[in-house]
């Protein structure tokens, strides 16, 4: 890349780049910023009128988009007058056409990404095919202009280059392993992840660590991905997830730890305060061993289980306002509990909580204790519900992904 050479990143965010610097970018979505970012994406070719006036105009309440359009395009100009752009770029319209015009190159993070897909379906070098395939899966850092998702050609083409994402990374996952590079396959399949948190990623770095004998690393990231898909997404793990961790028992029979070594592994890496949060699988073994406990030692304990609602006690729908409340609502429970009782998140909007050693008198305090916390952040248009059982010895636990408390209080 030459000095004046102008680089554009859309994947992941907008940026633009001059001489290895990026510009001081302000709000990448008024009209005119929205323009540019379609005429960057389509540069060199350009963008019919039309075109833009049904991408960006279409909705508008005034009756006149071919006006509208015609004063965005002067904004954008007097924008770009004003950029520390290296020579005068400026937008052109030639036969109902609007281009961009620039003395220097442009280049995009996207053409490129198509390029090397290109050039990689193309040639019968494997190791060539393999150097572009690992190029075009370094340049793809997240979705196409993610802030657009008002705009759909923004939408639709963050689709097709997730798409062509994943098709690359499938293409590596079949070419890296044949050369034994583990190592490189687990640190894309690590990066995929953590871009778009799917179980088939997880799967991969999983199988990476166990062909690399990472086994405690590949139990940390089994556990990772039951979190993600329970308490995110709210779905079961499939066979794949479920065939890996049976995989992962297998391998650790095989192990020779001793039993320090393994009384170390198992111990929290340091102490904290405060209840102890685990996954909702988890939760469900935590539970059947209480039940087993309280057997033999006559110990009470309750199940509290709460949930966000709308101010008239009806289920909350906002996901917004979900996201925002539900992690209050993590923190007032994980702090206002002892090290010995336990917690989880049970899908978006709900926590369970066991209280071990508690009797029902007392977990009305701790109720009040929670309540109270939560109260000091509050989320506007957010109430909380609660409801309280007392732990059983014949109480099945329940397994469904749907429990109707059997006492409901405000």
């Amino acid at each position: 890349m030459t000095q004046d050479t102008i680089f554009v990143k859309l994947f992941g965010e907008f940026s633009i780049w001059v001489s290895g610097q990026p510009l001081p970018m302000d709000n990448c979505t008024t009209k005119a910023m929205r323009v540019l970012q379609f005429l960057l994406f389509r540069y060199p070719a350009g963008v019919s009128r039309n075109t833009l006036m049904d991408a960006f105009f279409v909705d508008d309440s005034t009756s006149d988009p071919a006006n509208n359009l015609n004063v965005t395009i002067s904004q954008l100009r007097r924008r770009l007058k004003k950029a520390a752009l290296p020579g005068d770029v400026g937008v052109q319209l030639k036969n109902g056409q609007y281009t961009l015009t620039c003395p220097v190159p442009i280049l995009t993070d996207v053409a490129r990404f198509e390029d090397c897909l290109t050039q990689a379906a193309q040639t019968a070098d494997d190791e060539q095919r393999l150097e572009l395939l690992l190029e075009a899966e370094r340049l793809y850092s997240g979705d196409f202009l993610p802030h657009l998702a008002m705009d759909d050609w923004a939408v639709t083409t963050a689709a097709k280059y997730r798409m062509d994402y994943f098709n690359c990374l499938d293409s590596l996952t079949r070419l890296l392993p044949e050369r034994g590079q583990w190592e490189q396959l687990l640190s894309i399949a690590t990066r995929a992840s953590s871009l778009h948190p799917l179980e088939e990623f997880f799967c991969l770095r999983i199988d990476c660590l166990m062909n690399l004998e990472r086994y405690q690393e590949a139990k940390q990231v089994y556990d990772q991905a039951i979190r993600t898909l329970t308490e995110d997404f709210v779905v079961k793990p499939s066979a794949e997830l479920t065939r890996r961790f049976q995989l992962l028992s297998l391998a650790n029979q095989d192990s020779h730890e001793t039993i320090f070594e393994l009384n170390n592994q198992l111990r929290e890496a340091e102490h904290q305060r405060g209840a102890y949060y685990c996954s909702y699988p988890s939760f469900i073994d935590v539970y059947r061993m209480c039940c087993r406990m309280i057997e033999r030692t006559g110990q009470s304990a309750c199940l509290l289980l709460y949930w966000l609602v709308d101010p008239k006690g009806h289920a909350l729908t906002d996901t917004e306002k979900i996201a925002q409340a539900a992690p209050l609502l993590s923190g007032a429970i994980h702090n206002s509990l002892r090290r010995g009782d336990a917690f989880t998140q049970h899908g978006r909007d709900r926590f369970l909580v066991l209280l071990i050693g508690t009797d029902r008198e007392n977990c009305e305090i701790v109720d009040q204790r929670i309540q109270a916390r939560y109260r000091q952040q509050p989320v506007r248009g957010v109430a909380l519900r609660h409801s309280l059982q007392t732990v059983e010895t014949d109480m099945p636990f329940p397994n469904s992904g749907v429990w109707q408390p059997q006492s409901e209080r405000v």
